[in-house]
């Protein structure tokens, strides 16, 4: 009968401990990315980006792609152009680099991971990110 007990209070507070930290969380559906104010454009073609942020945060773990320790309380991440705001394409912790370099955790480089290793994720740039409806 204890061994019950102690089963079921366990399992009580495992279950609260989760639902207060699915709670803490406001997990956008979408967000819209866009270059910070007075970076110049790269190119013309390329308006901001419908990020299906929700969709990703289900195979993902927060700290895969916010990857500085941004969470100084529960549920309070950077987004990423508070950091990434340099305009320069070839500075690795700039703007641009944040999307596209070659490994995680830029969304190119996950993406181009997740595909060499056998996954279907887009890398094109108008097949994943910049696509016409996204403008």
């Amino acid at each position: 009968m204890v061994h019950k007990r102690s089963i079921l209070a366990t399992v009580m507070v495992v279950a609260t401990v989760l639902a207060t930290t699915a709670l803490a969380y406001e997990v956008k559906e979408v967000i819209i990315l866009e270059r910070p104010d007075g970076n110049t454009e790269l190119n013309r073609w390329i308006g901001p980006v419908k990020f299906p942020h929700g969709k990703h945060t289900m195979n993902l773990a927060c700290l895969e792609c916010h990857h500085k320790d941004s969470a100084k309380e529960l549920g309070k991440f950077v987004a990423c152009r508070q950091c990434h705001t340099d305009e320069d394409p070839n500075y690795e912790g700039g703007f641009y680099r944040a999307w596209h370099s070659n490994g995680p955790p830029s969304c190119l480089g996950c993406h181009a991971l997740t595909r060499a290793r056998g996954g279907k994720s887009p890398v094109g740039c108008t097949s994943a990110c910049h696509k016409s409806e996204n403008k």
